[in-house]
């Protein structure tokens, strides 16, 4: 499970590293996908560790409950990390939002995205690298 872990902890990182991308290049939507991704992948590697399995779901807040901790954020954060999982959905169907992606996700929301998905992922990371004692 621990290499596993890793592995998907390593994925959430390289798709924070492309939602900041994404933020620099202007693609909103991209950054929010990505965001949404990290998010859903950190929690992931996380649930690995600790339960031994996670359930095949995008939702944030599904995953969290699974793992029933709030790894040291605030209920305002997690709340803005709940909202990442409507843009797993915005970015890839445009009919849902009835219009171009590029024309309903804005550069506040991606700011908003970008910084919650910093403050998940690097409390992730941190209880990923403390369950595995430096292994």
């Amino acid at each position: 499970m621990h290499e596993r872990a890793k592995w998907w902890m390593k994925a959430a990182e390289k798709d924070l590293e492309r939602a900041e991308r994404s933020f620099e290049y202007g693609d909103y939507p991209a950054t929010t996908f990505w965001c949404q991704q990290a998010v859903e992948k950190a929690l992931k590697a996380l649930l690995l560790l600790k339960a031994g399995s996670f359930p095949k779901a995008h939702s944030i807040r599904r995953l969290r409950e699974e793992l029933g901790e709030d790894l040291g954020l605030d209920e305002a954060t997690w709340s803005r990390a709940y909202e990442l999982t409507q843009y797993y959905f915005i970015a890839r169907y445009p009919d849902l939002v009835e219009g171009p992606p590029d024309e309903v996700v804005s550069r506040e929301s991606a700011e908003r995205a970008l910084w919650t998905c910093r403050a998940v992922v690097g409390r992730a990371k941190e209880a990923v690298e403390e369950a595995l004692g430096g292994d």
